[in-house]
């Protein structure tokens, strides 16, 4: 059972990988109002290191430390793969609701709608939402302290994406945008108080 939970996480996330390959034709040749692929591609570079460090750290230093004892790896492998299979889900989800608005930069573009319901009801950015949730969900299924502080730290350059996203949304949806961040928190579902201007839970 622990090899078939292990190994059907690391497919979730080829599956997940898979969905959103197209990011870079969703940007290229499309009319935006504003864009900040620069500032995209920073902490793009940030989270490619990142990963580039966490696999060092594992596969050529092998600084591995287990999060659980072998008896209790099974649980954690469980619990961890359903936790990637929500992240999977939600990341997904919030791709397809999005749809012809998603993109592989900041920007907004001709004739942007705000998009508020489903996903986007349950977190301002199920996407990155649900990747960190992934990766979390992987360090426990393969009973992995380096794959967990990978989720960990993977959220500080997240919650960056979420702080340029916001300025531009904030600046063109107005009072909408403001309306919905008084409902919605901005990472980490139903956990409040919530508030407009990153005043909502990370």
């Amino acid at each position: 059972m622990l090899p078939t939970l292990r190994y059907a996480s690391l497919a979730l996330f080829g599956v997940v990988v898979l969905l959103f390959v197209d990011a870079p034709f969703r940007t290229v040749g499309q009319k935006f109002v504003v864009a900040r692929t620069r500032q995209r591609l920073i902490l793009l570079s940030f989270e490619l290191d990142l990963v580039a460090l966490w696999a060092l750290a594992v596969f050529v230093f092998h600084w591995e430390r287990r999060l659980a004892p072998s008896a209790g790896a099974e649980t954690l492998a469980f619990v961890g793969m359903l936790a990637a299979l929500a992240g999977g889900a939600l990341a997904a989800w919030a791709k397809l609701r999005l749809g012809r608005w998603f993109s592989g930069t900041f920007g907004i573009k001709q004739g942007h709608e705000l998009v508020t319901d489903g996903p986007y009801a349950i977190t301002r950015h199920p996407m990155y939402t649900g990747l960190l949730l992934m990766v979390i969900g992987a360090g426990l299924a393969w009973n992995s302290l380096a794959t967990l502080a990978l989720g960990i730290l993977l959220a500080a350059p997240f919650f960056l994406h979420t702080v340029y996203e916001e300025a531009l949304f904030e600046e063109h949806f107005g009072a909408a945008y403001l309306e919905y961040q008084s409902r919605v928190p901005r990472l980490v579902p139903f956990v409040g108080p919530r508030g407009p201007r990153g005043a909502g839970a990370i």
